[in-house]
């Protein structure tokens, strides 16, 4: 049920509103750009890929459809010590490196792995159109230019096990990630028209921006074990630091006009953190198995915990204008600093049983939330928020046959605002359309209903999902048009309705083949709760689908066996249909790719070879936004042929097992910006 697009964003079950873990504890090295780091990392790291559709209540009360949970190799039954590195390069201009190492000494085990990164987008062209219904002197803008981008990162993570005995045990680990992404506008042309379509004024752009981004995870882990098969308890702590910066520059020339007073040539800043305290402690217990006369017999265990987290939001910002030759005027804001603090107590109790063919588990969780918002400038704006919540969750499972179950699910789920739809910072970049961020945003509760249907053998797995979820303050991006200047800032404005069938098929015919696909179909109902009447709805969809052939070990190199490896090819294609929002639509595309690896030396070394979207030379993105007051439409025309070469050689031996704890902290009440500003997406499926 997971998808990438052609813009190689990732979606689970058709949405982009999700987590990612590593090794079961979110990351803020993934979660501050995903498809960066996940496309750095060596697959051979890679042990297992875990999708949970319906997290209970253990999970904190994120109003997310699912977790995708990536198990590297030092979670594995390998030990010793052993090493990959590897590199790739495309034709872009991108390129990356790294390496991965893991070792075993005794009670001590490390895994560590480092990457470091550049990639291209050449240059693209933009083009924009928006007509006001209101404003007959401001009717028409018209915009065109052509902007580059490139961006740099690397990223480390470590983690230490010591086994103190067979019962106790300890983790200490971090995660390290740092990337920018540079874009230079190259020339761009802005006219607004009347409604006669007579010229009231025009300019031209050039200027730059620079966004930094990055995570540092520092974290503790305790795990002690009983003689009670089953029995475990953790204590865990996290230090999370996460910067979300940014910096521009504008130039404007050829000034014709009564032009917006922000088009003055400028420069702006905004350094925007995210620091957070975790202290966790879970208990699992089952209890005593329940025998009946006909064979049958009744498992069932209760697990608990609670956590404590201290979260900081904090910004800093500034806005500088030219006013003379090699001089620039401060234009102070009471915006300019801003604090958000959330202090969060959570508690949970969950119960499992399974007698026979079917399988239940249940939870309630209670979360509490202070939360204080603080302007240093003007304390006038300060204001603080208490709520608390119970937050209940069920699945009930049936098994049809040893390989075929279906599922029932209810979830109610919260997702708090992060830094940057809080962030009051003031983007006017362009001064025709300003952003900035919401600091009285509320946390969105989302509820969801589940049936879900799963068939699985040797060759054909088979997962259907039907589900249905409905919100009441959903967060939104809303566009207002004011004198000519279009606005953007983010509000609990939406009652949405979502209904989706999400279909997945894995197919392997015989050891050579791999065919599988992924499908998502659901329509979308949204209304704005804030009296302006905006209303939206349609279907949406998208389908994945790709295979792989792969040729014996011994194709032709019996008596070689340097070139001992396996022969592979791929394909891979999609298509994603227009996404639906409150005020519009996003553009739809497709793609396609593919592939072939050699493996050699018993496939220890391996080479791979890829072309992404041969066919397709540019793709024209196409966003439409249409309200009573203006209709607009921009489009991005970007390059999608591109060709590489990565590679990977591992050495070494593995000989024992580096343990692991297997609870730790997850912090997933936040929304995520990695993978779509606010999305909020479908509920629902099951745990595999």
């Amino acid at each position: 049920m997971v998808t990438v697009d052609g813009e190689e964003n990732i979606q689970l079950k058709g949405t982009s509103n999700f987590k990612i873990y590593l090794n079961g504890k979110p990351s803020n090295m993934i979660s501050s750009s995903p498809k960066d780091v996940l496309k750095s990392m060596p697959a051979n790291t890679v042990k297992d890929i875990q999708v949970i559709t319906d997290p209970g209540a253990k999970y904190d009360a994120e109003g997310v459809s699912g977790i995708i949970n990536i198990v590297t190799q030092s979670n594995s039954s390998m030990g010793g010590y052993t090493a990959t590195v590897n590199a790739r390069a495309d034709a872009q201009g991108g390129f990356g490196g790294g390496v991965y190492a893991s070792l075993k000494y005794g009670k001590f085990g490390f895994t560590g792995r480092y990457n470091y990164y550049e990639w291209r987008r050449p240059e693209g062209k933009t083009e924009s159109v928006r007509e006001s219904f209101i404003d007959d002197n401001n009717k028409f803008l018209n915009s065109n230019g052509k902007s580059k981008t490139n961006g740099t990162g690397q990223f480390g993570s470590g983690e230490l096990s010591y086994e103190i005995d067979t019962l106790n045990l300890i983790n200490i680990g971090f995660n390290r990630y740092h990337g920018n992404a540079k874009t230079k506008n190259l020339g761009s042309f802005v006219e607004m028209l009347d409604k006669n379509k007579d010229l009231q004024y025009s300019y031209d752009q050039t200027g730059r921006n620079k966004n930094t981004y990055g995570g540092t995870d520092l974290n503790a882990d305790y795990q002690r074990t009983f003689k009670k098969k089953d029995q475990l308890l953790t204590a865990s702590y996290r230090l999370s630091l996460s910067p979300n910066d940014s910096e521009s520059e504008s130039y404007f020339e050829n000034k014709t006009g009564a032009i917006p007073d922000m088009a003055v040539t400028n420069r702006q800043f905004t350094d925007a953190d995210m620091k957070e305290h975790t202290f966790q402690i879970d208990f699992v217990t089952p209890f005593k198995k329940i025998e009946f006369g006909d064979k049958r017999t009744f498992d069932h265990s209760l697990e608990t915990g609670a956590k404590y987290i201290i979260r900081i939001n904090e910004s800093n910002s500034g806005y500088d204008k030219f006013v003379a030759p090699d001089r620039w005027e401060n234009v102070p804001n009471s915006n300019d600093k801003f604090k958000h603090e959330q202090d969060i107590l959570a508690a949970y109790t969950g119960y499992n049983a399974k007698t026979g063919k079917w399988g239940l588990k249940a939870g309630l969780r209670y979360e509490a939330t202070w939360l204080k918002a603080k302007f240093p400038i003007n304390e006038e704006q300060n204001f603080n928020v208490d709520y608390s919540n119970l937050v209940p969750s069920a699945t009930l499972t049936y098994q049809l046959k040893p390989a075929q179950n279906i599922r029932f699910g209810y979830n109610m789920r919260i997702s708090r605002p992060g830094i940057w739809q809080l962030n009051p910072y003031v983007n006017s970049y362009d001064p025709t359309n300003i952003q900035y961020g919401n600091p009285e945003l509320d946390a969105v509760k989302t509820h969801s209903l589940s049936m879900n249907y799963g068939n699985f053998s040797q060759k054909l797995n088979f997962n259907l999902n039907l589900a249905y979820d409905f919100e009441n303050n959903g967060i939104e991006q809303l566009t207002i048009i004011d004198e000519g200047v279009s606005t953007t800032t983010y509000d609990n404005v939406s009652k949405r309705k979502n209904i989706g069938l999400n279909g997945y098929v894995n197919w392997s015919p015989s050891q050579k083949w791999n065919i599988y696909t992924n499908m998502s179909g659901r329509y979308t109902d949204l209304k704005a709760n804030n009296g302006t009447g905006l209303s939206n709805s349609g279907f949406a969809g998208n389908i994945f689908a790709g295979g792989q052939f792969s040729v014996p070990y011994d194709f032709g190199v019996k008596d070689k066996p340097s070139f001992k490896g396996p022969l592979r090819f791929g394909v891979n294609i999609g298509a994603f249909s227009p996404d639906i929002n409150l005020q519009g639509k996003r553009s739809a595309f497709f793609f396609h790719g593919f592939n072939v690896s050699k493996g050699f030396k018993d496939d220890r070394l391996s080479v791979r070879l890829f072309a992404q979207n041969p066919f397709i030379k540019e793709w024209d993105f196409k966003n439409k936004r249409a309200t009573e007051s203006f209709r607009d439409e921009s489009i991005f025309t970007n390059r999608m042929r591109n060709f590489g070469i990565a590679f990977s050689f591992r050495f070494g031996e593995m000989k024992a097992q580096i343990q692991k704890t297997k609870r730790g902290i997850n912090n997933d009440d936040t929304m995520s910006t990695g993978q779509g500003e606010g999305a909020q997406g479908g509920q629902g499926g099951g745990q595999n």
